[in-house]
Order: structure tokens, then C-alpha cells, then sequence
């Protein structure tokens, strides 16, 4: 639901700005569990006793676990979703996380974390439903771009808050001897880990509880059945906030909702009712753009997350004696750093993510179109990747400096990449009714499977990045997995060019938009209307983005 102003621009209205908001305190705990580990992920695998040159093998693989098992579940999840509700699988996806998460933090054997972290990807699909509910919330192109913002605004909020738990709570006898006096507590000797997971999994008690009360379903033909969740949420809040206030709160939204009906109704007189369409199939709905907008989104996951995954075991490897190097190519070992100082350098990671999401995503991309933005950083990531490992090679008192930099423009790149990708594939969708009210089906489907792919790229990445690293290292050439990383970020970058952002849905809208105009001029009875004229032109939305 949006509302227009009076220069005819069309912005979120009241109850989707709180939906929205509701929405994003449900996501909010994934993402801290994610990235809670990214610091201590090393230490933890060396706890079970890995040999040194294996850990980051196995690092990659206990990473690779939940995106392989989100694999094979991701379209069952997105299919389930089409048929009981959004809303229901995606308390099941928090729930299932929140289980995963306290078995990961009390395990003390690989087999055990790897397990864990297999039943929290099979027991998840969110990220494709979410989106799908996003798109379903604002079908509205000109947005999107703020709207396909929020979830990756609230993954970067996220992203500061859960290295800093994990980098910090770790195994807190031996990073916070002084928090304990006399004897060691057993429970930390035996579970040196579990602490970030704990309190990780303080924020699914908060936003399970919020989704099931507050959060409103928004499948077609679902979301008018009794919801005891919601009724107990509206009682709820009658209780907190006094009748008055929720009577008050009613009427505001109903006359929202009036307001919008009476433009609804407006609009309907002037439009002559639609035809009516066959169903579209699977088959059209993968057009050529569709399909290149999803490889390239594989891509994009595969190297960007096998990047992140790789670079705390960088961090945390142990230096190797400069002795041994025979530059300008052979070289190897890390950096030694602390899980608390690598949980440092991705909150900053995050926090700068999300200032450039806010502030910078919105009208840049607005400016210059998605397509143009994907561009500029599919060519910029896998500079980033071949440049990293000669950090290495830099005075001991620049090298933080140049991480921080690389990390800067890295954050930059995955804060357009990301969001520009999933507008460009859901404007990719060869009709409206692929992304409407009619039509959401296929987009769920659309999603779903974009989602499923890419968690397998996000499963062989890390997996074979960690056996790719961990070869480097014992052969003293750590540029290898590096530049291989280079090679994929470069081979997508260059199949990205195939993407435009013609002939989907933008395309439909324009053509909408042109042939109202032309009714209008016939038809110059209807134009006297002001504020009709201007519903529908504010409906129609934007011009696709610029290239």
C-alpha cells in the first residue's frame, strides 16, 4: 500500500512503513548469527583438534554446510510459502534457526558443528520469502530502490552487532581471563564457544515473538484468514497502549485505507477492466534476461560470500618467516590477528555498509540505474580479490591500513551489487502478473530458485576456497586461491554486460504509462479530473533504469 502526494509522486504509506519495519526486526537475528561466527570460526575448528594447515579446508567446509543444505530446501520452502502463508514459514525459519544455533554453540566435535550448521540452511528459506513479501508489499518500481534497500540496510546493521558478539564472547577464558577470579568455570572449559551463540540467540526470542504478533501475511488469497497471532497482537496492544490510542490508530488507518479505496475506485472508473489472461507458466517466466539476472546472482554469491568466509581464516592464520618467501609470487602465512580484532575490522565492515546503504544506495541508484550500478561493481569485486593477498607484502604498519581501505570499497560494492541484482530480476519478469497480486506465485518461484542456486554457489565457494587456500599455504603460494577468486569475479562481471533492463516488467509499466497519456488526450473529460489523472500517473510508475 502506498499513498500519493499532490505533485502526483507516490510514497510508503503509514501501515507499510510499519510492516516493513516489522519485517526487518524478524530478519534482524539471521544475520547476526552469520556473521557472529565469522571471528572465531578458526579458533573453533582448531579446538577439535584440526591440524594447522587443514583448518581453513574445514573452516570452509563447516561454512559451506548451511548453504548446501539451503540448496536443496530453498524452492520446497518458497513452494510451502505459496500454499499455507509467508508469515508461517518464516516463524518455522527463525525457530529452526534459533535450534541450530544453540546445538552449534555446545558442540565440541566438527562432525557436531557441521551438523549444526546443515540443520540451520535446511531448516531456512527466509531470504527468498522475504524479498517475495517486499515485492508484494511494494510492487511500485520508482520504491524499489528503497525498499529492496531495507533488508541489506538491516543485514549491514546486523553485520556490525554480530562480529562484535562473536569476536568478543568467544572462548572467554582465554580472551577475558580477568572476568573470572579463583577457579576456571567447566562450563567455558568445555564449551568455549557457546556464549556468542547464546546471546545470538537472545534476538530470535525477540523477533519471533514480534513476527507472530505483528507481522501481517501478504499472500493473495491467504492473508484474509483468521490469524491468532495478530489478534493476540491487537489485544496486546490495546492493553500497552489504552483503548483510546487504539481506536485512535484504527481510524488513522482506515481512513488511509478509505483514501486509497476512493483512488482505487476513481481509477477503476476510468480503466476499463482488464482482460482476462492465461496463466503464465515457469517455462516463460525464465525468459533470456531472467535467466542471466539469476547466473549472475549465483556468481555474485558464490565469490562475494567465499570472500568473506576466506578472509577471517587470513586473518587468523599465523605469519610465515619472510625468509621463506621468494617474491614477487611465492609467499604465504597471515596476519595472526586476534578473533576480537577481526570481529573489530568487520563491524567497521558493517557499519560502513550500512551509512553507504542509507545515504548513498537510494539516490545514486535513483541517478544512474540499477544496471549501471551492478556494472561499476561487478567490474570493481574482483579487483578487490586479486589485490588482497599482497597485503601481505606491506610493512607491518601499513597492512591494517590497506585492509581497512579494501574492506571500504568492498562494503561499497556488495552495497549496490546485491539490491541492484534482485531489482533487476524482479523487473525481469516477463508480465506484471508475475509480481502482483495475481502473480506472486511465479515470483516466489523466481525467487525461490535465484536463492536456491545461489546457496549452492555459496556452498562450492567457501568449501573449495578453503581447499584452494589451504593448498596454497602448504605449496607457499597463497596468491592461488586469490586469483582464482579474481578469475570468477572477472568471468561474471563480463556475463553481466548480457543484462538489461528491458523487456520485463519496467517495460510493461512504461508502455502503460504512455498509453494512459494517449487515453487522456482522446479522452479529455476524464483528464478534468485532476486528482484521477494524477492517481494513475503516479501508479504507473518510472521509466526503467537509465543504462
Amino acid at each position: 500500500m502506498t499513498n500519493k502526494t499532490n505533485n502526483g509522486t507516490t510514497k510508503f504509506s503509514p501501515y507499510t512503513i510499519r510492516q516493513l519495519f516489522i519485517l526487518s526486526l524478524c530478519r534482524f537475528a539471521e544475520p547476526i548469527a552469520l556473521t557472529s561466527i565469522f571471528p572465531y570460526l578458526y579458533y573453533m575448528v582448531k579446538s577439535f583438534g584440526v591440524h594447522e594447515t587443514d583448518i581453513s579446508y574445514y573452516a570452509g567446509i563447516t561454512a559451506a554446510s548451511f548453504s548446501l543444505s539451503q540448496f536443496f530446501t530453498g524452492v520446497l520452502w518458497g513452494r510451502l510459502s505459496d500454499v499455507v502463508g509467508r508469515k508461517p514459514v518464516i516463524l518455522v525459519g527463525l525457530l529452526g534457526t534459533l535450534t541450530s544455533l544453540i546445538v552449534f554453540g555446545f558442540s565440541t566435535t566438527l562432525p557436531m558443528a557441521i551438523g549444526a550448521r546443515a540443520l540451520s540452511g535446511l531448516v531456512n528459506g527466509n531470504v527468498g520469502i522475504l524479498r517475495t513479501m517486499v515485492a508484494e508489499m511494494v510492487p511500485q518500481k520508482q520504491l524499489q530502490p528503497r525498499a529492496f534497500s531495507i533488508m541489506p540496510l538491516v543485514w549491514n546493521v546486523a553485520s556490525i552487532m554480530g562480529p562484535i558478539i562473536g569476536g568478543f564472547l568467544s572462548d572467554p577464558l582465554k580472551n577475558h581471563p580477568g572476568w573470572f577470579h579463583g577457579s576456571r568455570p567447566a562450563f567455558f572449559e568445555k564449551f568455549p564457544f557457546a556464549l556468542p551463540n547464546l546471546v545470538c540467540a537472545g534476538f530470535f526470542l525477540i523477533g519471533l515473538p514480534i513476527g507472530f504478533l505483528f507481522l501481517d501475511e501478504t499472500l493473495e488469497g491467504v492473508k484474509d484468514r483468521p490469524d491468532p497471532g495478530r489478534a493476540l497482537g491487537r489485544k496486546l496492544t490495546i492493553c500497552i497502549s489504552g483503548r483510546n490510542r487504539q481506536q485512535k490508530d484504527t481510524a488513522d488507518e482506515n481512513s488511509s485505507l478509505l483514501s486509497d479505496s476512493r483512488t482505487d475506485d476513481c481509477e477503476a472508473a476510468v480503466t476499463p477492466p482488464p482482460k482476462k489472461l492465461a496463466p503464465i507458466t515457469m517455462r516463460e517466466a525464465f525468459t533470456f534476461q531472467s535467466t542471466m539476472n539469476v547466473v549472475y546472482y549465483v556468481f555474485l554469491a558464490l565469490h562475494s560470500i567465499t570472500f568473506d568466509q576466506l578472509l577471517p581464516v587470513f586473518l587468523s592464520y599465523p605469519p610465515q618467516d619472510r625468509s621463506e618467501w621468494q617474491l614477487p609470487l611465492k609467499f604465504a602465512g597471515g596476519f595472526g590477528l586476534s578473533s576480537s580484532t577481526i570481529g573489530r575490522i568487520f563491524s567497521v565492515y558493517g557499519i560502513t555498509g550500512m551509512t553507504l546503504q542509507f545515504f548513498l544506495f537510494p539516490p545514486v541508484t535513483n541517478w544512474l540505474g540499477s544496471r549501471l550500478c551492478l556494472r561499476y561493481t561487478a567490474f570493481t569485486l574482483p579487483v578487490i580479490y586479486g589485490v588482497l593477498p599482497f597485503v601481505l607484502l606491506l610493512p607491518l604498519s601499513f597492512q591494517m591500513t590497506a585492509i581497512y581501505v579494501l574492506m571500504f570499497f568492498k562494503s561499497l560494492a556488495v552495497t549496490f551489487a546485491f539490491p541492484c541484482s534482485t531489482i533487476l530480476l524482479t523487473n525481469s519478469a516477463p508480465s506484471l502478473r508475475v509480481l502482483g497480486s495475481e502473480r506472486t506465485d511465479l515470483h516466489t518461484a523466481l525467487n525461490g530458485f535465484a536463492v536456491s542456486i545461489a546457496a549452492l554457489g555459496r556452498a562450492a565457494g567457501p568449501a573449495i576456497g578453503g581447499l584452494l587456500f589451504s593448498r596454497g599455504q602448504k605449496t607457499g603460494y597463497l596468491i592461488f586461491p586469490w586469483l582464482i577468486l579474481a578469475g570468477i569475479g572477472f568471468v561474471s562481471a563480463f556475463q553481466m554486460l548480457l543484462i538489461t533492463d528491458k523487456g520485463g516488467i519496467g517495460d510493461q509499466e512504461e508502455m502503460a504509462k504512455i498509453e494512459e497519456e494517449e487515453d487522456d488526450e482522446e479522452e479529455p473529460s476524464i483528464t478534468g479530473y485532476g486528482s484521477v489523472s494524477h492517481s494513475i500517473k503516479g501508479a504507473t510508475g518510472t521509466p526503467s533504469d537509465r543504462t
